[in-house]
């Protein structure tokens, strides 16, 4: 070939061997494609409503915010009341409670603890022989706080808390020592004593030992909440579920209301330590003689607490909406009041908003049990 031609001989051919490559690479492309299809997308699920987040077994449930260096006890349905003491000794402890022989002639368990009120008498402190400066605690539930008993948790045992109730002179003013005497002379107190104790010669101990079984007795009954947890995930309406959910988390509130009974029976100093007669309540201090205990009060449980008003140990706030934004905003001292002691770390401002504190009250409501009609025992 002429040297002359081949500029344009390449020009040709190398224009015909560029189109060719390209087709080819094309086609190559679209024998794979048609060959490896494309990894399909997975689909993209849509997130789980608040309820769905809860319709599952507790240990499931989103996590709560809990505080460092927590004993850690996730909330849990009411168990069974394990007190199983004999029907005759439960049924002289129901006379001796409701009787007012029992302590001077004047009051009786019952006129401070009533159970038409969720055992509770709904007085800002309890009013026996005199004007005591704390509030009356339900009798609900009482088997679990063996150990810590009263508010500062100073009684130990049941003998040692009936004790103190019946000799206090601003309580029931009665002498338990002088008791099994005075009970003795009583026919109707002979046959109960025997039928629990198969003896008629009473002692202290024995009486005691019957008022405590019939206290232990007294439990609180299944509530929605229970149901709920129990898997009946329809048993909390909306906002109650709300409620739950920020008394888990922005709330804080299960790192002292935890377990079943929404208490953790430890101590914290929320302040409002000035009683109503003025004076400054040293709470757990009066107990155990620690500076550091001074103003810390045992946690309260939760069940049926919107039908036990007043709060506090002092009973100085009147609603549970009140104390529900207390706590909130890291319990402000009202007027009048004051800390005594260290403010517990645990309270802290929370900044719930109006709305989301309606939503914890509505929990709490969620908590409520029918109370169980008591009749009162024809006394000997």
């Amino acid at each position: 070939m002429p040297t002359i031609f081949l500029p344009a001989y390449f020009r040709y051919h190398g224009m015909q061997l560029i189109a060719a490559c390209f087709v080819a690479l094309v086609l190559c492309n679209c024998s794979k494609s048609a060959s490896v299809p494309e990894e399909p997308t997975a689909p993209t699920l849509p997130e789980e409503t608040l309820r769905q987040q809860y319709s599952k077994s507790a240990a499931q449930w989103p996590a709560a915010a809990w505080y460092n260096n927590i004993k850690v006890r996730e909330l849990a349905a009411i168990p069974e009341n394990p007190s199983k003491d004999k029907a005759e000794l439960v049924a002289l402890g129901k006379a001796l409670f409701f009787d007012p022989r029992t302590g001077n002639g004047m009051k009786t368990c019952a006129s401070c603890h009533n159970p038409d009120t969720y055992w509770i008498d709904q007085k800002t402190t309890a009013d026996g022989m005199a004007l005591h400066h704390r509030n009356t605690p339900s009798m609900e539930n009482v088997w679990y706080l063996e150990g810590k008993l009263f508010h500062d948790s100073r009684a130990k045992t049941y003998r040692e808390q009936i004790t103190e109730a019946i000799n206090s002179p601003i309580e029931m003013g009665g002498n338990t020592t002088a008791l099994p005497a005075k009970l003795q002379a009583i026919p109707g107190y002979l046959r109960l004593y025997e039928a629990a104790y198969t003896t008629q010669t009473m002692t202290v101990e024995g009486l005691l030992d019957a008022i405590a079984a019939y206290s232990k007795s007294i439990s609180s009954g299944e509530t929605a909440f229970d149901r709920f947890i129990k898997g009946d995930y329809q048993a909390l309406n909306d906002v109650q579920l709300e409620g739950l959910h920020l008394f888990r988390t922005k709330g804080k509130c299960i790192n002292c209301h935890n377990g079943a009974f929404f208490t953790d029976l430890d101590f914290h100093n929320l302040g409002y330590a000035v009683t109503s007669k003025g004076a400054l309540d040293n709470g757990r201090f009066e107990a155990t003689g620690l500076e550091t205990d001074k103003g810390k009060f045992r946690t309260p449980g939760l069940r049926n607490v919107v039908h036990t008003a007043p709060y506090l140990h002092n009973g100085s706030i009147a609603s549970l909406s009140e104390l529900i934004n207390l706590l909130s905003q890291g319990m402000p001292q009202k007027s009048g009041q004051q800390i005594n002691g260290t403010l517990s770390p645990h309270i802290q401002n929370v900044r719930l908003s109006s709305k989301e504190q309606e939503n914890i009250v509505a929990f709490l409501e969620s908590l409520s049990s029918v109370p169980t009609k008591t009749e009162r025992p024809v006394l000997p």
